[in-house]
């Protein structure tokens, strides 16, 4: 203990700023003047203030730390304090599972810790992004960039075909449900852990490998992130302290594909009148009319390029992420509490708001030490969102409708509604698009959601060693959704143009579909933790129960042909009878737990874990199941002579088993209503049906001998620190088998069923983590920090049955000859790609060898089935860096996220390329060409050189360019998935310390942001940003894109206020 003397006459006010050896802030640092109850703690920036009465001490504590204390002089009431620390910790403690704060130098296993404060810099409404590319090992999937689309964390990669790969979200000790939909081609966040404010939260830890997640058993084998809430602190020497975050953001488009502007409006090099590709002649800037004839009307225009009629449609979105909270101390010291509301307003660059997100938050906690036996907290927190969202199916997309513009066609005259030509009755093509101003006004997509959740907590020590914890938790989440088209009716409306084509018109009946449902989740957790030490040994031992309960509702509507045309998305507007459907899940977990971990002389730890579960979703006679896990670590550095190079060095290994459990009523077959499903736009069935019901068995057959997915894990790894901990290194390799999954396997029709539950297949990921944290400068006036972090991961199908012939369809888009296929194939990485391919003479013998296969028509001729890419999804290797320089209240920070191989489909390359408006449509200026290198099969193996040339007057280029995929057939629309990005650049200024003392506040900061100001993609990628998809959060939406929304930049500026 360190003691510096200082005294003074009289009760005074105490500031200064705290800092750990490595000349960072410490937030936290509880300051005590002993002998009383006076006391505060240091902000996230390591400053306090404080009265002392006359001649106390003060005692500086903080987990991990030397105390230090100081007694105060007269004539000095401002100074900072430096920690040094302890030899029982390593500078950090972290919550692991069940809620266990544990030592992080004691762990045997990876666990990666981020601030608070980090989470909430780049101001992202939804906490799951801030993630990306800051932990090894996490790889944060995006849905598409508009307001409220859903994220998801996968973590040391995808390791279930047809299960959840999601991890378990676990807020203060419960879990807490991550809730999704899928709602016309979009998949967006319906409350759970994306409703988060992320101003709420002091951290958050990454539990990745099976033996650290091990205590939860059967919901763990994806890994689990854990969050700690903040609580109440005293601040600013007072027993109470307010906090204001809040600013203003604007939204802008970034990436969008690179369009040709040379060709416009036409067919075969000829122009038409309703035609929505631009397959036509050259511009030539003469007055020209298009789409339909209207009652003796037709439009004119100029025949030239629109250059940015695309881009020019979207506007800049304005958004607002604000929060306030009300944090303290009781006089006695024996309550705190924390009080929040924050609320978000994002809204998209969509015109209007029909792309907008709305949420408001409020969170309560408080902790009550009502004896010395006896601690009381409890969290509440209740959350409202509200989703707009605008539609991207055929004929509701307003991407689809922007991308099948023709490029000499302007959008800013199709604002006006009230003229025909900007509606479907004359709009300028009725190829199933429409005006993306009239689509954004009559079609209907909203999402509302309501969450409620929290806790009640008892501790209880009825001896200094043992402590008794007791753990209610909830998370109850209401919603309902609404979507609807209006009616469409063109029969006869389109007059054929002059060059014979028909309008093929896409004609609706208009629809409304309404889905209301509730989960809700209890959990209730039992432990008894006993510590010990005794000479050079420690002793820590946990029994625990657990017992979680899921229940789910949902009522779900469809009726079509509405007898009121606009405005009015209810049930009871439909002509057809409306077909409803009702469903109820009841789901329950018990498990028992123990872990064991046995120190000796603070430098070598085992630990031992086992749960076993009871699942009433398993067979009865087969349904619980027993995961293990041990670790253990060496501080190797104990053992040698103290150095000022290597300050630290650990080596751990690890060894863990846990379950992926099945989904409900999978053991048995099960009956459904004999009608449609509620697929919207589906087609209504009759039942019930002259007073009469009917049902049928489910074309999916249960088994009553089903597992849970079994996944076991082998983790090895070494924890650095160099020159006074300015280097440090925390590296990994990891082995993960996932075995039994639970699959529907195809069977014998004439069963009765098609699929029947079970388990096999075996997937493997092995790989390694770096992460390299560094302090390259630091002075009195300056620092600089950068952490580093490198991810490779392989992935591979070990095995799968023999009745799916080596492999199983996971998702696929199919078009004719441009289909694209994904699989789950054995001996290669999930995610395999296939697709109709060109053929080339195989024959070595012949002259021709290798030479590409074209038709009578000059066309490459394609595989008649499905071949392998050779491409998949999975990257080669993901890495980001973080990195802040401080100086003279200034902070600049930057974080780098990296992405390098994988592949998927992209839906808008593919439009691209069948509109014509693609830049690579201009290849050899769209004259007539014989494609190099190719022959023509003149039978019996024989081949002659090609000479029939690939014209656009015989649409021999469209199909070229859209059906033989530019001669690579459905291969070219799979897009390189690599991108670097600039996930955020921030300047930040902490105002001077006095001068905020003059205007009674205790902190003042502000912020100028940009988020994603930066993106590269490799060459080849014209189109997208690679990040999103929007197929959904599991594997299958891994596959890629259909009419994804362009992405986004997204610049601010903050205010941080304290009171």
């Amino acid at each position: 203990m360190i003691l510096t003397s200082i005294a003074f006459a009289q009760e005074r006010k105490v500031s200064g700023h705290v800092t750990g050896a490595d000349g960072k802030p410490l937030a936290g640092v509880t300051i005590v003047v002993q002998g009383s109850n006076v006391a505060t703690q240091t902000d996230a920036n390591g400053n306090y203030s404080l009265s002392v009465p006359n001649g106390k001490i003060i005692v500086f504590r903080s987990v991990g730390f030397a105390d230090k204390t100081l007694i105060v002089k007269e004539g000095q009431s401002a100074f900072n304090v430096t920690l040094d620390n302890s030899n029982n910790a390593l500078e950090e403690v972290v919550v692991t599972a069940m809620g266990i704060t544990r030592s992080e130098k004691s762990l045997g296993y990876s666990a990666t810790k981020i601030g608070g404060e980090q989470l909430a810099a780049a101001r992202n409404t939804n906490v799951l992004s801030s993630l990306a590319g800051k932990v090894a090992g996490v790889t944060v999937n995006s849905t598409g960039p508009a307001p409220g689309s859903a994220s998801s964390i996968t973590i040391r990669g995808y390791g279930s075909m047809t299960g959840s790969n999601e991890p378990l979200y676990v807020v203060d000790g419960v879990p807490l449900q991550s809730t999704t939909f899928n709602t016309q081609g979009n998949t967006i966040q319906g409350g759970g852990i994306s409703a988060l404010s992320s101003d709420d939260i002091e951290s958050m830890t990454v539990l990745k490998g099976a033996a650290a997640t091990a205590l939860y058993g059967s919901r763990a084998a994806n890994g689990v992130i854990v969050i700690t809430t903040k609580s109440g602190k005293a601040g600013n020497g007072r027993n109470f302290s307010i906090a204001y975050n809040g600013g203003i953001q604007f939204r802008q488009n970034s990436v969008f594909p690179i369009m040709q502007n040379e060709f416009g409006q036409g067919w075969n090099g000829q122009q038409t009148f309703i035609e929505n590709a631009s397959w036509g002649p050259r511009f030539d800037g003469t007055e020209q009319k298009y789409g339909p004839i209207w009652k003796d009307q037709q439009l004119s225009h100029i025949y030239a390029a629109q250059k940015n009629n695309v881009k020019d449609f979207f506007e800049t979105g304005k958004s607002f992420n604000n929060s306030v909270s009300f944090n303290g101390i009781s006089e006695d010291r024996k309550m705190n509490y924390y009080l929040s509301y924050s609320n978000v307003k994002d809204n998209g660059i969509m015109p209007t708001d029909a792309d907008s997100y709305k949420r408001n938050t409020i969170a309560y906690r408080t902790s009550y030490q009502a004896a010395d036996w006896l601690k009381i907290s409890s969290n509440l927190n209740f959350n409202t969102s509200k989703t707009d969202v605008a539609g991207n199916y055929q004929g509701t997309s307003i991407i689809d409708g922007l991308l099948e513009l023709p490029r000499d066609i302007s959008l800013a005259d199709k604002k006006d509604l009230t003229s025909p030509f900007n509606t479907p009755e004359a709009y300028f093509t009725p190829y199933g698009i429409t005006n993306p101003y009239w689509a954004l006004a009559n079609n209907y997509n909203r999402l509302n959601s309501k969450q409620f959740n929290g806790k009640l907590q008892l501790d209880i020590r009825p001896i200094k060693e043992l402590n008794l914890t007791y753990r209610f938790g909830f998370d109850h989440i209401d919603y309902d959704r609404k979507v609807g088209t209006p009616e469409i009716n063109l029969d006869d409306k389109f007059i054929t143009d002059d060059k014979g084509y028909p309008p093929s018109a896409m004609n609706q009946s208009g629809a409304v579909a309404v889905s209301y449902g509730r989960n809700y989740e209890l959990n209730h957790d039992f432990l008894a933790t006993y510590d010990k030490s005794f000479d050079k040994f420690s002793f820590t031992g946990i029994l625990g129960m657990n017992l979680n309960e899921r229940y789910a509702t949902s009522m779900n509507g469809t009726t079509e042909s509405l007898a009121v045309y606009t405005d009015f998305w209810q049930l009871s507007n439909g002509s057809t009878r409306s077909a409803l459907g009702e469903s109820q899940t009841k789901r329950r977990l018990v498990g028992v737990f123990g872990d064991v971990t046995l120190g000796y002389d603070e430098t070598v730890f085992l630990n031992l874990t086992a749960r076993n579960d009871w699942s009433s979703t398993l067979p009865i006679n087969k349904n619980h199941y027993f995961y293990p896990g041990a670790t253990l670590s060496w501080i190797f550095t104990n053992n040698l002579p103290k150095s000022s190079i290597l300050n630290f060095g650990k080596v751990r290994f690890a060894y863990g088993k846990t379950g992926n459990d099945a989904g409900v009523y999978q053991t048995s077959a099960k009956y459904i209503q004999a009608f449609a499903n509620g697929y919207y736009g589906s087609n209504i069935a009759t039942f019930p049906f002259n007073n009469k019901n009917s049902f049928l068995l489910d074309t999916r057959n249960g088994s009553n001998t089903l597992k849970p997915e079994m996944n076991q894990e082998f983790e090895a790894g070494v924890n650095l620190k160099f020159l006074n901990n300015r280097i440090g290194l925390d590296a990994a390799y990891y082995n993960r088998k996932r075995t039994d999954q639970i699959f529907p396997l195809s069977i014998d029709p004439a069963t009765g069923f098609a699929t029947m539950v079970t388990n096999v297949g075996n997937v493997r990921n092995r790989g390694i983590e770096l992460l390299l944290s560094t302090t390259p400068v630091k002075t009195e006036k300056f620092r600089w920090d950068l952490d580093l972090n490198f991810t490779v991961n392989k992935n591979k199908v070990i095995s799968l049955p023999k009745e799916l012939g080596g492999k199983y369809q996971v998702n696929s888009f199919s078009a004719g000859n441009d289909a694209v296929y994904m699989y789950a194939e054995e001996g290669k990485p999930l995610g395999t790609f296939y697709t109709y391919l060109p053929q080339y003479v195989q024959d070595q013998s012949s002259e021709h060898y290798g030479k590409l296969i074209v038709g009578a028509d000059g066309l490459p001729v394609l595989t008649s089935n499905v071949q392998s890419t050779g491409k998949n999804i999975q990257p080669k290797w993901v890495g980001g860096a973080t990195t802040s320089l401080s100086a003279y209240g200034f902070t600049l920070s930057a974080a780098l996220d990296v992405r390098e191989g994988g592949y998927m489909f992209s839906r808008t390359k593919n439009l691209m390329q069948f509109t014509g408006n693609g830049i690579e449509t201009l290849y050899n200026e769209r004259n007539p060409f014989i494609i190099p290198n190719s022959v023509v099969s003149s039978g019996n193996g024989a081949y002659t050189d090609n000479n029939t040339p690939v014209k656009m007057s015989t649409s021999g280029l469209q199909n070229y360019w859209d059906k033989k995929g530019g001669g690579a057939g459905g291969e070219y629309y799979l897009l390189d998935r690599s991108f670097r990005k600039i996930r955020n650049l921030s300047l930040t200024y902490n105002f001077p310390k006095n001068w905020v003392s003059s205007v009674k506040l205790s902190d003042i900061a502000v912020t100028a942001f940009v988020n994603n100001p930066f993106v590269w993609t490799p060459k080849s990628n014209k189109f997208i940003d690679p990040e999103g998809s929007t197929g959904g959060i599991g594997l299958d939406g891994q596959f890629g894109e259909l009419y994804i929304n362009p992405a986004t930049r997204i610049y601010g500026f903050n205010v941080s206020l304290k009171f």
